[in-house]
């Protein structure tokens, strides 16, 4: 008997959609699929970030100073731990301190990166918090106390003067941008000698650098010693702008052991005084000898 038609017009409406699926249901479940997948990998990557071993801090530190600086026998993450810093002078000196790190990953959100560094033993003392992110870089809290001699590891033509003394850096902030520098730092050379002319101990003296924007005022005083050093002067920050000092240099007893140093800077001898000037150019990224 054949079987009667049924006129779909005559079929409930809720019957009707509940039969027959829309099409569009397997694409959606095909596309939470999809981002089920992608939000799993997405957790699996910054799980992986932040478990990074301590070990990649020695990585990063070699590389970008050239093997100068290492940090060893790390514990932690890359995020936060204590290791060994290691920073090789330029001759057979080492410094050595057990230093703790810390990154602020909120921070990335911002598109910024913040690392807090400080000494446990403050033998060397070193303390500092750097803050890097697109074209600009600032330090804050800055309280660092290295061998003079450590310089060399960063620049091969500091090391051949071979600088004796310790070296004080201290800032509450400054920042650099491709406009220029803002905030104040001062450099103090304590004890400070040089193997040219067997130079010891001559001394205490202070850099004093101010940042107004693209020019940076340059002041270097005594604080302590027999040879008296005094120069103004300034730098125009942008690139790998010019630096120009010119100062007094009074020797004293020390005349004749200074005369070397007295050559090398062409100072001309008045009444006792020599005045000296220095001009060259200067960029940031000769402090780590990767300048042209």
């Amino acid at each position: 008997m054949p079987r009667a038609k049924t006129d779909p017009a005559s079929i409930p409406l809720g019957v009707a959609s509940r039969s027959a699926p829309p099409p569009s249901m397997p694409v959606a479940r095909h596309w939470h699929g999809l981002a089920y997948l992608g939000a799993g990998l997405c957790c699996y990557v910054l799980f992986l970030l932040i478990t990074l071993p301590a070990y990649w801090i020695d990585w990063l530190a070699s590389r970008a100073s050239h093997n100068a600086v290492r940090v060893q026998q790390s514990e932690g993450t890359l995020w936060g731990g204590t290791g060994n810093l290691v920073i090789q002078g330029a001759g057979p000196e080492r410094l050595q301190a057990r230093v703790a790190w810390e990154l602020q990953t909120w921070r990335l959100l911002a598109g910024e990166l913040q690392a807090r560094l400080r000494s446990l033993n403050n033998s060397p003392a070193l303390n500092v918090t750097v803050r890097a992110g697109y074209r600009h870089l600032s330090i804050h809290d800055v309280e660092v106390t290295l061998p003079a001699s450590m310089v060399g590891a960063f620049n091969p033509a500091v090391g051949l003067v071979a600088p004796s003394g310790s070296l004080q850096i201290t800032a509450q902030q400054a920042t650099l941008t491709p406009n220029g520098l803002e905030g104040s730092l001062q450099l103090t050379w304590l004890g400070a000698g040089t193997r040219i002319g067997g130079l010891s101990d001559v001394g205490d003296y202070r850099l004093v650098v101010n940042g107004r924007g693209t020019t940076a005022e340059l002041r270097i005083e005594t604080l302590r010693g027999d040879v008296g050093v005094t120069a103004q002067g300034e730098w125009q920050v942008q690139g790998e702008g010019p630096v120009r000092l010119t100062g007094n240099i009074t020797p004293g007893s020390r005349e004749q052991t200074l005369r070397p140093l007295l050559a090398m800077l062409n100072a001309q001898n008045s009444n006792g005084q020599y005045r000296w000037a220095l001009n060259g150019r200067f960029s940031p990224a000769q402090l780590f000898g990767t300048a042209p």
